[in-house]
C-alpha cells in the first residue's frame, strides 16, 4: 500500500472570498508524520481585469493568479498545487447533502443522490433535470452510468440493486439478494453483468437485464465498503472456474475485482474463476499489485 503524500489544501469557496476586499481563506500543507502547516491567503483588491491581488502568510507563496486559477506553493516542503475555480455551480438539483455522483461517458449527463431522498439524472450543460428515479424506499448510497449512458445502476439502504432508464426514469430491473445495505456497485464491460457489495459481507455478480444473481463472488465476515473492477490480462494468474460458467455471464474473463472491507483489509478476487488471488497486501502471482491497479484503484493511505 502506497504511503500518503504531502498535500496542499485550500478553503472550498476561495474563488468567491478572494474577490472581496480583505477576503481571507485558509490554506494548509499536510505532511505525513509531521504537524500540518497552516496559513492564509488574503485579497488586497481586484485589478482592472478582475484578477484578485493575493498575498500569502508565512510558509506559503502565491504567483500568477488569474480569474479562475491560483497557484500555491509551500517552498519549505517543496510542494505546489494549482487550484481551479468551478465554472458552474449546480445548487438547485437537491435540497440536502449530495451523497453520490457520476457523470456519463459522453459528459452530457450527471446522476446524483441526496440525503433529501431524491435521485435524479440531469444535463451537465444547463443542470436541467432529465428524470427523477423513484423506486428505492430508502437512501441511495451509490449510482453509476452504464457505458452506453442510457441506463443507470444504483444501490441503497433498502438492500436493492436497480437498473434505470435515463430517458423516462423507469426501473428496468430490480436485483434482490443482499441481506443489508448496498455499499458499492460496478458495471462489468458493456453492462450485461454488474457487481454489488454490501453490509452483509457479500459481493454478487448479476444479470442486469433479468435482475438475477449469477453468483456470489465473495462471502466474508466483514462488510465490503468498496469494489473496483480492472482488466489485468496476464499480469495475474486468475485461475480457471471449477464449474462451467453460466451462459448469462458476459465479459468477466481477465478481470480482477478488488474488495475493500470494513476490517481494513483488501482482497483481489478473479471475477471469472471466483478464486482469491491476494489478501491484505499479499499478491499471489507477482509479489505486487498489477501496474494498472497501483494508482487508479488504491487510495494513498499512511
Amino acid at each position: 500500500m502506497a504511503a500518503a503524500a504531502t498535500m496542499l489544501s485550500i478553503q472550498g469557496d476561495w474563488d468567491q472570498v478572494l474577490r472581496e476586499a480583505e477576503g481571507e481563506v485558509w490554506v494548509s500543507c499536510k505532511i505525513p508524520g509531521k504537524p500540518t502547516i497552516r496559513g492564509s491567503l488574503t485579497s488586497k483588491g481586484i485589478s482592472s481585469d478582475e484578477v484578485p491581488e493575493v498575498t500569502a502568510s508565512e510558509e506559503f507563496v502565491v504567483q500568477e493568479v488569474t480569474k479562475n486559477r491560483i497557484p500555491v506553493s509551500c517552498p519549505g516542503e517543496n510542494i505546489s498545487s494549482t487550484f481551479l475555480s468551478p465554472y458552474a455551480s449546480f445548487s438547485h438539483i437537491h435540497e440536502k447533502n449530495v451523497s453520490y455522483l457520476d457523470i456519463s461517458s459522453g459528459g452530457d449527463l450527471g446522476v446524483s443522490s441526496s440525503t433529501d431522498q431524491t435521485f435524479k439524472v440531469w444535463e451537465t450543460h444547463n443542470t436541467e433535470v432529465k428524470s427523477v428515479l423513484e423506486g428505492h424506499t430508502r437512501d441511495v448510497f451509490s449510482c453509476k452510468f452504464f457505458p452506453s449512458g442510457q441506463e443507470v445502476l444504483s444501490g441503497g439502504l433498502d438492500s436493492l440493486v436497480k437498473v434505470w432508464s435515463v430517458n423516462d426514469g423507469s426501473c428496468l430491473a430490480t436485483m434482490k439478494g443482499h441481506r443489508g445495505s448496498i455499499l458499492d456497485i460496478a458495471v462489468v464491460a458493456d453492462g450485461q453483468n454488474v457487481i454489488s457489495s454490501g453490509q452483509d459481507g457479500t459481493a454478487r455478480l448479476w444479470d442486469s437485464a433479468q435482475g438475477a444473481c449469477i453468483a456470489v463472488v465473495d462471502d466474508s465476515y466483514s462488510p465490503i465498503n468498496a469494489i473496483a473492477v480492472a482488466e489485468v490480462g496476464n499480469a495475474v494468474n486468475l485461475g480457471s472456474p471449477k464449474e462451467t460458467p453460466s451462459n448469462r455471464e458476459v465479459g468477466t474473463e481477465g478481470k480482477l475485482v478488488v474488495l475493500a472491507r470494513e476490517d481494513k483489509s483488501l482482497e483481489g478476487v478473479s471475477l471469472h474463476s471466483r478464486q482469491s488471488r491476494w489478501k491484505k497486501g499479499f499478491f499471489c502471482a507477482t509479489g505486487k499489485p498489477p501496474q494498472n491497479l497501483r494508482r487508479n484503484h488504491f487510495p494513498e493511505t499512511s
